[in-house]
């Protein structure tokens, strides 16, 4: 079993990077995006950078809502199905009804499997949608495949939020860790600003308005 918590915690480790780097790809994105009519200096090079924000925000986003087919992955849906098949029970039970929002049964694998569904269910054509942008354009080109729009920003942050709370469920209930404030992390937001404001721009905007 320690092996298989080891194993565990080694594929959440590598779901929080993708995590991350959502994150911080979603805040570079709509930084330079909210103020890009007031960068004078670098507008080619910090064009650049914003677009490429998103192909790596959709490749991010499929690694972590990919099924498995020949081997494990380190997904939401693969994690799962390691759990469940080394038969792992949570060593924090709290963690666990907090993240279901109900006690802990005999059941409680099938009912992480329906919230998880129903998760995926309600987001199903956002998720398609990024899927098939990574699959036509981005990792791949394929040719005479349409351009489909991806999610919005607003999207974007909702299917993080999921995510980042599975990942903080396995941390919590199997390896009994806090995770790094990934939601929250502002290093990359100041590092950016502190850019933005020594190449002369004053009063940079980091939020987009309600």
């Amino acid at each position: 079993m320690e092996q298989a918590l080891r194993e565990l915690d080694k594929a959440n480790i590598e779901l929080g990077k993708s995590l991350w780097k959502i994150r911080s790809s979603l805040t570079v994105y709509s930084v330079i995006g909210l103020n890009a009519s007031r960068i004078e200096r670098g507008k080619g090079f910090f064009g650049l950078v914003q677009g490429q924000q998103i192909d790596l925000i959709a490749i991010e986003f499929s690694k972590i809502f990919e099924g498995e087919k020949d081997f494990r992955l380190n997904s939401i849906s693969s994690i799962v199905r390691f759990i469940e098949e080394k038969e792992m029970v949570p060593i924090n039970p709290e963690a666990l009804s907090s993240y279901l929002g109900q006690e802990k049964s005999e059941t409680w694998i099938r009912d992480l499997q329906e919230m998880l569904d129903s998760q995926y269910s309600k987001y199903k054509k956002e998720i398609n949608r990024i899927r098939k942008a990574r699959n036509t354009h981005i990792a791949h080109s394929q040719f005479g495949a349409p351009k489909n729009d991806l999610p919005s920003v607003a999207v974007f942050q909702e299917l993080l939020g999921l995510a980042f709370r599975f990942h903080d469920f396995i941390n919590s209930a199997f390896v009994n860790t806090h995770s790094h404030p990934i939601l929250t992390d502002t290093q990359v937001q100041t590092s950016l600003v502190n850019l933005l404001q020594e190449i002369g721009l004053a009063d940079v905007t980091t939020a987009w308005p309600n």
